[in-house]
């Protein structure tokens, strides 16, 4: 088991890592092709950098949130247990947003570009995407609260992955915008890393926090 969780402890690091370099190094040049169309933004080189990025690191995530419910699931009790499956949940919702992003309306802007604009017209598809988002980000912000709770990991990485998550749209709703979204990103990304190696540097949690 110690095994497992220190392997989920390594995707969570790469995945924190990911995160951070999609932001600071991919988004800025990614979000300057949005003024010129969807259709010219969803057909460029970087949305495919990005996007194939992004689904690589919500996958890492899945992986990592598993690892993180094994590290305290004998301490942090049924509030544990329910943070994991809305996170579990959440992150699973992501990596389908993600690849319908990549596989789905990118071959949708590349062929027909007007039934594109009409899909952002979309109730259902509207809906779809965003409820993705939303149990991504209440997941992890239940899971970080009960990491905080229980204390098996460095209360600091838990404080800090649930501040960037609520950076987010704090910051992406002041004058900074997208760029505010690109930092609470990154302060999400450092706390991500920074409990991906407390899982790669404990022994069998399992073990430890047994009653």
């Amino acid at each position: 088991m110690s095994s497992f969780i220190r392997r989920c402890g390594i995707a969570l690091v790469v995945g924190g890592v990911l995160l951070i370099a999609i932001n600071v190094i991919i988004s800025p040049s990614y979000l300057r092709l949005l003024e010129q169309g969807e259709a010219v933004f969803r057909t460029s080189q970087p949305y495919l950098i990005r996007l194939s990025a992004a689904l690589v690191d919500a996958v890492l995530l899945l992986v990592g949130c598993v690892g993180l419910h094994l590290a305290q699931k004998h301490v942090s009790g049924k509030f544990g247990a329910a943070a994991f499956a809305v996170s579990f949940l959440g992150t699973c919702l992501l990596v389908a947003v993600e690849w319908s992003n990549l596989f789905v309306l990118r071959a949708v802007a590349q062929t027909s570009p007007e039934v594109l604009e009409r899909l952002g017209d979309s109730v259902l598809v509207t809906a779809g995407f965003a409820s993705g988002a939303v149990l991504f980000m209440l997941g992890w912000l239940l899971l970080s609260a009960s990491l905080w709770q229980s204390k098996v990991l460095p209360s600091w990485a838990a404080v800090t992955t649930a501040a960037g998550l609520l950076a987010i749209p704090a910051l992406g709703a002041t004058p900074l915008g997208q760029n505010g979204q690109i930092v609470g990103n990154v302060i999400f990304g450092v706390g991500l890393v920074g409990l991906g190696r407390a899982l790669t540097k404990t022994q069998d949690r399992v073990e430890l926090t047994s009653p």
